[in-house]
């Protein structure tokens, strides 16, 4: 994405945005194809692409989850979707297509297992209901081959580069040791700030879930149970880390939003959102006035925001030689984008050297990452936050022996020199 934007952080945000818009659209297609109709497509499309614009750590910030859910929303689209709506046919290459669509977003993030486990037993749900067990083994082959070619690709690729030991650690060793104990109250309050945060589209599923058991027509209670499952599997993922980031709970909208959506379907009261014929006139000004009110808000919010990196990086910048570099001792990771340097440790996210739990997870050498630090002859800047004295103790102390403090910026940023 950096090559295709050229580095621009709004043109990185729009390619952003256009991945969840694709991830709209993809959810349409999905609920549509379930024949649940345009109205439900519509609504779970418009329900998915809000959810993700209003807060900071849950979609608006372009986490990892808003790229693997747009592969995941496909792969249901094209195996899950149209089955459920009972159709004659039952093209065979849906399944390996979706089993690749699932393997790339494994790659991306492991925690894409929950997706691909729900499609996994709607398999075996619908062709067990349909007693073909010959094409429950051949598409449920066809299916997990589709999925492993993306895995077997990157062992290839470690392979190649002699890197197996390093996949096998970061693999195995460093996500058995991610999990951190929670005590289970707090987990139920991590999903309760998420159900209060998204009440709206909470009690338009929950409806959805309760009318469908109403429906005549089968699509209704098939489509919401399988999002059910997906949204449970989904939930146990997020739960195992025992760690409460809000953008893990982006991985839960696809399925939230579509069951909201599914309202629309298998509704059958009488408000205005259904009988009203003129309705439609209305939709594009509101979604117009939503959007804008939303950009304000935005907006307003963020211009009144010390953007530190940003002062960083203007007060480095007269400073550096290009063949020089820095080193945040609180974060700001951003900043050496901002300069066009290289991180000067292989540890770019500054959570992994400042949180303990993350370093014993990593097995980090914190007297050895910081000796890395002070070998690099061009590293001649350290900035840091002046109320962060608590954070790395042994990296900062050692550092910190060899710079000196030179000036101090607005908002409490510490700017030390080597001496």
């Amino acid at each position: 994405m950096i090559k295709l934007t050229g580095g621009s952080i709004p043109l990185l945000r729009l390619a952003a945005a256009l991945v969840v818009a694709l991830g709209g659209w993809g959810l349409f297609l999905a609920t549509r194809r379930a024949t649940l109709g345009t109205a439900a497509g519509v609504a779970a499309a418009l329900a998915y692409c809000l959810m993700c614009s209003l807060f900071s750590y849950y979609g608006l910030s372009p986490n990892t989850e808003i790229f693997f859910n747009c592969l995941t929303i496909f792969a249901v689209a094209l195996a899950v979707a149209p089955r459920v709506a009972g159709g004659k046919t039952d093209p065979v290459w849906h399944w390996p297509v979706a089993g690749l669509l699932l393997g790339l977003a494994m790659i991306i993030k492991p925690f894409a297992a929950a997706e691909a486990g729900a499609v996994g037993l709607f398999l075996v749900w619908f062709y067990f209901s349909l007693k073909d067990y010959g094409r429950l083994f051949g598409t449920g082959l066809l299916l997990v081959l589709g999925f492993s070619l993306p895995l077997v690709g990157v062992f290839l690729y470690y392979q190649q580069l002699g890197l197996l030991d390093t996949l096998r650690f970061y693999l195995f060793d460093v996500n058995g040791a991610y999990p951190v104990e929670l005590a289970w109250y707090l987990r139920l309050k991590y999903m309760g700030d998420f159900a209060l945060r998204f009440s709206p589209f909470v009690i338009l599923g929950a409806l959805s879930l309760v009318r469908s058991n109403h429906q005549e027509r089968r699509e209704g209670w098939v489509w919401t149970r399988y999002l059910l499952l997906q949204f449970v599997f989904v939930t146990i993922v997020v739960l195992i880390t025992g760690k409460r980031f809000g953008h893990y709970q982006v991985q839960l909208f696809p399925a939230l939003a579509s069951l909201a959506g599914a309202y629309w379907a298998v509704s059958n009261d009488g408000t205005i959102w259904r009988r009203g014929a003129g309705i439609k006139n209305y939709v594009p000004t509101l979604l117009i006035i939503l959007s804008v009110l939303i950009g304000v808000l935005h907006f307003v919010r963020y211009s009144g925001k010390d953007d530190q990196p940003v002062r960083v990086a203007s007060y480095l910048r007269e400073r550096l030689p290009p063949e020089e570099t820095f080193f945040g001792l609180s974060g700001g990771q951003i900043t050496y984008h901002l300069l066009e340097r290289n991180v000067p440790t292989p540890y770019v996210h500054s959570s992994l050297l400042f949180l303990d739990q993350h370093i014993r997870a990593f097995q980090i050498d914190e007297r050895k990452e910081a000796q890395r630090l002070l070998d690099n002859p061009n590293l001649t800047y350290l900035f840091g936050n002046a109320t962060t004295e608590d954070r790395p103790a042994v990296v900062r102390r050692l550092l910190l022996d060899y710079f000196s403090p030179v000036d101090t910026l607005a908002g409490g940023i510490v700017i030390y020199r080597r001496d």
